[in-house]
């Protein structure tokens, strides 16, 4: 009768779940050429990569890279590399640039890629609730929330790298409880976490936190942290290396982007007008208004970065007092489970479940879990999250790929209420 019941269980929730899938499918497909801003820059750095093999902005498209898909007008002898960037973090273009070179020149393919990943991500989900035996009925559970995740259908739908990120974040949550939990898989999980932190460097910190943590716990050796360390840093320094050379520069960079992202977090308006929806929609301009520079001084995208950078640290050289309030702003926004600006919609609402039983259940292993390992990355994401926080600022979008270690808190929790209600059960009826 149990098998009965859960074989019920697994056929309504997988009607559920392909109804959902064929569903954000068909909205992504619809809405593909209608991208614009972050995501068309992904497509036009995929295209260069495909096209050029460099990675960059190009020319010979007047009418816009994605316009350029919708008429079917992309062709070889058109396109020419125009100059090098590193504004974006290089995994997702890397991935659409491979759609490109193999099946062709189609937003489509790179949907069915993104669809794809995201099955393969439920997939080693799965596997991760298997490795820390949790009970088949919340397995199943776990999968579900997984699959349908809100933020994730928000995010499928545009050309984004946030769920990239979760696919690798995911990923390397199973390698690494593979390697605490059965002694295997270590050397790939510390590449796959230098390729997390090359897919959205907001992640920078968590690898390198996770790991300290787990040692000051006791879970893996101090040399393994080193060594982890060093192979994730090598990975990530592929990519400053590439830097080194094509941009002329001495400056250990990952993304250029981040001098403009730190003058977003740092300026007088932060204390008052700074919110987790709306945070990537501030003017970094901001922080110039009291910094006396030559903008000649300041060329092209590292130049930017650097001018963005100094003009950040003379802000907060200058404005001593506003430190505190900037940074207690931020970190309260960062871990506020609700949308700080109205965001009307079903999906939206079904985030914020999300958010607070996440949360709600992070608090609840802080406080009362005893188990090492879970703990240890709850005080990990904690970390991490106030430093990147700190150094820049947090919100909902960058904070979507971490859903899957969110959710995973949520499943241990209702493991951990299922197994003292047996237990109390037991009690009661020996």
């Amino acid at each position: 009768m149990k098998n009965y019941s859960i074989g019920l269980l697994k056929l309504f929730l997988g009607i559920i779940f392909l109804g959902i899938l064929i569903y954000n499918f068909h909205i992504a497909n619809s809405l593909k050429y209608e991208s614009e801003g972050d995501a068309a820059n992904f497509i036009e750095l995929g295209l260069s990569l495909a096209q050029t093999q460099k990675y960059g902005h190009i020319k010979g498209l007047e009418e816009g890279v994605i316009t350029a898909f919708k008429n079917k007008n992309i062709q070889e002898n058109q396109i020419e590399f125009a100059n090098h960037s590193t504004w974006r973090p290089p995994v997702w273009p890397i991935l659409i640039a491979g759609v490109f070179l193999l099946f062709g020149y189609n937003l489509t393919y790179v949907l069915i890629f993104k669809f794809l990943l995201q099955l393969l991500g439920i997939f080693i989900f799965y596997k991760t609730l298997k490795l820390l035996k949790v009970k088949k009925v919340l397995v199943l559970i776990g999968i579900f929330l997984y699959a349908v995740n809100p933020a994730w259908q928000l995010y499928s739908r545009v050309f984004l790298s946030e769920p990239i990120t979760l696919f690798f974040l995911t990923l390397w949550l199973y390698l690494l409880i593979a390697y605490v939990k059965q002694k295997k898989a270590f050397f790939i999980q510390a590449i796959v976490a230098g390729i997390l932190i090359l897919s959205h460097p907001y992640y920078i910190f968590l690898p390198f936190t996770v790991w300290l943590i787990l040692v000051i716990n006791n879970q893996i050796r101090l040399n393994r942290f080193v060594i982890s360390s060093v192979i994730c840093a090598a990975v990530v320094s592929t990519w400053v290396i590439r830097n080194f050379i094509v941009l002329d520069t001495n400056q250990m960079i990952i993304t250029t982007s981040s001098g403009a992202v730190m003058a977003k977090g740092w300026n007088h308006k932060v204390p008052n007008e700074h919110t987790n929806t709306k945070g990537d929609l501030a003017d970094e301009e901001l922080v110039l208004l009291d910094f006396e520079y030559n903008r000649n001084e300041f060329d092209g995208e590292v130049g930017s970065m650097q001018l963005y950078q100094d003009a950040s640290l003379n802000f907060i050289r200058s404005n001593p007092d506003l430190i505190i309030p900037i940074v207690w702003k931020k970190i309260k926004s960062a871990f506020n489970p609700f949308p700080e600006t109205s965001r009307p919609g079903f999906l939206e609402t079904g985030r914020v479940i999300y958010q607070v039983l996440s949360f709600l259940s992070l608090i609840i292993i802080l406080l009362f879990y005893k188990n090492k390992l879970q703990w240890s990355l709850g005080v990990a994401l904690v970390i991490s999250t106030m430093a990147i926080t700190v150094l820049t600022y947090s919100g909902l979008r960058f904070r979507m790929p971490q859903t899957t270690l969110e959710l995973l808190f949520f499943i241990l929790v209702l493991q951990q209420v299922f197994n003292s209600k047996l237990n109390s059960e037991f009690k009661y009826f020996s």
